[in-house]
């Protein structure tokens, strides 16, 4: 059996083959013509106009577009050499479009480069940093291992050829990689990253020497808003001390005088007072500077004497939290211009240290290990601030020539605390190498 086509209808002599009966489509799309490529010329022009729709648009749900919309098509029309070069800079940095597109390529993400050569002389350290951009990269890295990496680098740095660490920390850029990781993975958008001490105790140091101070300070802003009634006191204490005191530590290079620490904690006064959490969060780092100023005073140039005030004074208001009348009597013996041991005195004298000394009796009772409540001192703590304080009383009544009232003084302290006294010096003697019989000789 013979057939070649097949009639449509009954009606005209044309007719279709199998092939293309069966294949219906390829005849329909064979007439389809597509549009020629274009050419470079109609490629730009097709670029730009996405473009500037793009612009225009991202623009518009920013409301960057105040100006009317023949104005802002030509802005955005105009090519580099149409732009005066003194405004383009400024401009940059204020249109959504540019910073949106400048925060994707500023990502850590995308940052990352892979070295393309791998040095295999095992006497070539890797650089902590690069470890750093690797992990964040494949979104390994968290605070726990960014304080890893921080004590890594800052290690590299002291074994470096830096003339000095602080020289060398400055011109690292960690700090700003590391803070710009806590921004692209969203860590700094609730301050979840505060509750890491490891991370504050070992960023902020690096953060203070590349000048990103102010960012600190916003993070502090940033959490004292948090609405009081959302957080405990000690929770504000928690979050926010840890951070205060890192910020006042990182403000103090070694050897030199405390000023910075002090003006530090001066201008969270400042920024904080009205807060009724303030001193619950205060209350740390004006410890830390409070021990500083006496007990390691030997290590650091005089202050200020009129920042050493303001600070000294900050105690009246901490006093609610917690008793702080041995540190002010105690900063009072290092005044840099006139140091006084009146408030030493007086508070020697006061009743408080016979109730400090039933505390002490009844210490043992306490489980050993046992946490006390963010503002309470343990009486063994309070008990060593005495006697520091006590001590230093004795040494300046000598130096002004009241041999009889600093004799009077270590006998006090060994009628009141003589059995504490006693305790501790049996407990450090394995590290003093103290009260060990003497080897017999033969």
């Amino acid at each position: 059996m013979h057939t070649s086509g097949v009639r449509l209808g009954g009606q005209g002599t044309n007719m279709l083959s199998t092939k293309a009966l069966l294949n219906p489509f390829h005849s329909i799309f064979s007439k389809v013509h597509h549009p020629p490529p274009l050419d470079n010329r109609e490629s730009q022009r097709l670029l730009k106009a996405l473009t500037t729709s793009f612009r225009k648009n991202l623009d518009k749900e920013h409301g960057y577009l105040s100006q009317d919309p023949a104005t802002a098509a030509s802005y955005n029309l105009k090519t580099p050499s149409d732009t005066p070069s003194t405004t383009a800079p400024h401009e940059s940095h204020r249109r959504p479009t540019d910073r949106h597109v400048r925060a994707i390529l500023s990502n850590p993400l995308f940052s990352y480069a892979p070295s393309k050569t791998v040095s295999s002389s095992p006497s070539t350290e890797r650089d902590p940093m690069d470890v750093f951009d690797q992990a964040v990269a494949k979104g390994l890295m968290n605070p726990k291992r960014a304080a890893g990496v921080l004590i890594a680098k800052r290690q590299a740095i002291a074994q470096s050829s830096s003339i000095s660490v602080p020289e060398g920390m400055a011109n690292s850029g960690t700090a700003h990689r590391v803070v710009s990781w806590l921004r692209s993975s969203g860590l700094e958008r609730n301050l979840s990253f505060v509750k890491h001490q490891p991370l504050l105790k070992n960023l902020i140091p690096f953060m203070v020497e590349e000048g990103l101070d102010e960012v600190v300070w916003a993070w502090l802003e940033q959490w004292m808003a948090t609405e009081v009634h959302a957080v405990t006191m000690a929770g504000y204490a928690r979050r926010a001390s840890p951070l205060l005191t890192a910020l006042v530590r990182a403000k103090i290079s070694p050897g030199s005088s405390l000023d910075a620490g002090y003006a530090t904690l001066i201008r969270a006064d400042d920024m904080f007072s009205n807060h009724q959490a303030f001193s619950s969060t205060a209350l740390a780092p004006w410890r830390t500077l409070s021990v500083m100023s006496t007990v390691f005073a030997w290590q650091r140039s005089p202050p200020s004497e009129v920042l050493f005030d303001s600070f000294a004074a900050m105690s009246e208001r901490l006093r609610e939290f917690s008793s702080t009348m041995i540190d002010r009597a105690h900063l009072d013996l290092y005044h840099p211009t006139h140091p006084d041991a009146a408030a030493a005195l007086n508070f020697l004298k006061s009743p408080m240290l016979d109730r400090l000394g039933a505390r002490l009796d009844r210490a043992d009772e306490i489980p050993s290990g046992k946490t006390f409540p963010t503002f309470f001192r343990d009486p063994k703590s309070i008990a060593k601030s005495v006697v520091l304080m006590a001590t230093d009383t004795a040494q300046h009544l000598t130096r002004i020539g009241d041999e009889a009232q600093a004799e009077w003084v270590g006998d006090l302290l060994l009628a009141k605390l003589g059995k504490f006294l006693r305790t501790e010096l049996v407990s450090a003697a394995p590290d003093l190498h103290l009260l060990q019989p003497a080897p017999a000789t033969g």
